[in-house]
């Protein structure tokens, strides 16, 4: 599990991986930041995903010689984030190169003729199992070529990323984020903030009370630095479970948790 993961390798192995592609793109990091976000939320999710499935699975009647199939109410039961098929990672990363041969339409029933169209409608659809998250995943990916999101999905489908916890993936998630807001400063000094992608992974991921991501704070000066957001309990995938949110510290002075731009 978590304990046999070397998290510092996996997430400078990620990025270095992730920031290679980006530098071979035209795309900035500002450009970048938020669907590489998504993509990591998206990995999480399902990861998540099959974890419930499995636990449902256990106790799962039979019909006709059959087990019967896992539906969304078994994972609203459980206080779990459903997802169709359509946004599964497993599914979104096999996907054939040619996506317009392959006849896939959207929500609406409109035709997908990229992966980017792709990953946009697998956010939308993400979006739907829950309020929380309706208007808030990024739906910006068609600025990708096939071929940069396609290699992005495949680096995101570490099985590493099935061995962590919610804490490790926070770690993650910290990780890039800093990251990039080092690297938006150079690129035009302004970054902002994915205060929604924060909150989301706390109360749809994780919908329980404690501490999801990494406090970071065992470094050296970096106490009182901590940027803290403790979400409110109404807000929770749970009522009545607090939910608490430990940013990176090193960020304070460079971002804000809110929807406008800062600068340095």
């Amino acid at each position: 599990m978590a304990n046999n993961v070397n998290v510092k390798k996996l997430e400078a192995d990620l990025w270095e991986s992730a920031d290679l592609l980006r530098a071979g793109s035209k795309l900035t990091s500002n450009q970048y930041c938020m669907p590489v976000l998504g993509l990591i939320f998206l990995r999480y999710a399902y990861s998540r995903f099959k974890l419930v499935e499995q636990e449902i699975l256990k106790d799962r009647p039979m019909r006709g010689g059959r087990v019967l199939p896992v539906e969304q109410s078994d994972f609203a039961e459980k206080s779990a984030l459903f997802l169709p098929k359509e946004a599964q990672y497993n599914y979104l990363v096999n996907l054939p190169a040619n996506i317009p041969e392959q006849g896939l339409t959207g929500i609406e029933g409109n035709p997908l003729n990229s992966l980017g169209e792709v990953m946009n409608n697998a956010m939308e659809l993400v979006e739907q199992q829950s309020e929380q998250l309706q208007g808030v995943l990024p739906k910006d990916y068609t600025i990708f070529s096939d071929e940069l999101l396609g290699e992005l999905l495949r680096i995101f489908n570490n099985d590493a990323l099935d061995d962590v916890g919610g804490d490790v993936i926070g770690r993650i998630y910290e990780y890039f984020l800093n990251k990039f807001a080092k690297n938006v400063a150079q690129d035009d000094g302004v970054f902002f903030t994915p205060k929604s992608l924060v909150k989301m992974i706390v109360n749809v991921l994780e919908p329980a009370h404690g501490v999801l991501l990494d406090q970071m704070g065992h470094r050296q000066g970096a106490g009182d630095a901590v940027l803290r957001q403790i979400v409110p309990a109404q807000d929770s995938a749970v009522a009545g479970h607090g939910l608490g949110f430990i940013g990176p510290g090193q960020l304070r002075r460079q971002i804000r948790q809110g929807d406008g731009p800062v600068r340095r």
